[in-house]
């Protein structure tokens, strides 16, 4: 609250730019003031960092807030919030955190895709898989879908597992790790039967 207090208050303080030929001295300020806003985030972007390099992840939490407030399309702002609650044992806050960046963002493969990965560094699978096949559903990168084989492959769910690491091998012919990948789910699938 501070920091938009600060804003409020540059934006009323700082002197305007004399306007430009044609332009109304509102029309100065405005551009003006974008200009005062944008480094006043740009300093608490800064400030954010030093924060999470000292430990002091829920001050960096509060910056990112504002930052979503300012820009609710930024999913990358929406993630580092939600990974530094869930390191700070808040994870029902880490978790409503995925679901906004969802709200604001449904079409976007990234939220999705950062609430599977939250999920499978969790251990829960099942809810894993179902966030990064939405995350997959909306033209994600080839990682959420290596990721989903993963954890069906976890699940015991070694045909989907298949399926998916051979889509993904479309993907990225040229990766390295997706062939092996797909043996060793072949021959895991091979000892169930």
């Amino acid at each position: 609250m501070k920091a938009l207090l600060l804003v409020c208050l540059a934006t009323v303080a700082l002197p305007w730019a004399s306007p430009g030929a044609g332009a109304s001295s509102s029309e100065a300020a405005a551009d003006n003031s974008g200009v005062i806003i944008n480094q006043i985030f740009d300093r608490l972007d800064a400030q954010a960092d030093e924060w999470f390099h000292s430990g002091d992840y829920l001050r960096a939490v509060q910056e990112f807030k504002m930052q979503i407030a300012r820009n609710p399309h930024d999913v990358r702002v929406y993630s580092l919030a939600a990974w530094l609650l869930w390191s700070s044992g808040r994870d029902s806050e880490a978790q409503s955190m995925f679901a906004e960046a969802v709200r604001a963002n449904p079409d976007d493969y990234e939220p999705y895709f950062e609430a599977g990965l939250h999920w499978s560094g969790r251990g829960d699978y099942l809810k894993a898989a179902l966030w990064l096949s939405h995350a997959c559903n909306r033209s994600a990168p080839v990682e959420a879908w290596k990721t989903l084989a993963h954890c069906y492959r976890r699940l015991g769910l070694l045909k989907d597992a298949i399926r998916v690491m051979t889509y993904a091998q479309s993907l990225d012919p040229a990766d390295p790790t997706i062939p092996r990948n797909i043996e060793w789910m072949k021959q895991d699938l091979a000892a169930q039967h």
